[in-house]
């Protein structure tokens, strides 16, 4: 994505970004998909200091990441998970990516149903596993509208 394209994004996710972190009380991050790998552009941190990790400017395996997982499922090369990410509207990284950490994410999609971004909340695995199912609603939800958002500015 070109710089004032990222720029754009950035912009229109922040609000979904502070009220899933609102929600959630766990770190949430904006990623892109980049050439070899899982970009992130955008985070929003916590009251917990436990488990926040500064995300921005890392790139990650898109195999190991919930966020690169939804890459791979909506427009990618597919998943093994795939089937199951498509069927949940979202995908989870359990222990995967770093051993203590759990990251669940959903695909802001384009016009084609391609995932041009992911919203993800992430947080440590002994508090944040037991919440999947209560979490993921309201990632869904904002994915959903930043979707919306973006097809509207396109």
């Amino acid at each position: 994505a070109s710089r004032d394209a990222s720029q754009t994004l950035v912009e229109l996710a922040a609000p979904s970004l502070r009220r899933l972190a609102d929600a959630s009380g766990e770190t949430i991050n904006l990623a892109v998909p980049g050439v070899d790998g899982v970009e992130h552009l955008a985070q929003e941190d916590t009251a917990h200091f436990v488990g926040v990790t500064d995300w921005v400017g890392r790139r990650v395996p898109f195999e190991l990441a919930a966020n690169g997982k939804c890459f791979l499922t909506f427009g990618g090369a597919g998943h093994r998970q795939a089937k199951a990410i498509r069927a949940t509207g979202y995908a989870t990284s359990i222990d995967e990516l770093e051993v203590g950490l759990t990251a669940i994410a959903a695909p802001v999609l384009g016009a084609t149903d391609i995932a041009i971004a992911a919203l993800s909340i992430s947080g440590p695995t002994a508090r944040l596993h037991h919440r999947i199912d209560e979490l993921a609603p309201l990632l869904k939800t904002e994915a959903n509208t930043l979707s919306r958002q973006l097809r509207g500015a396109a």
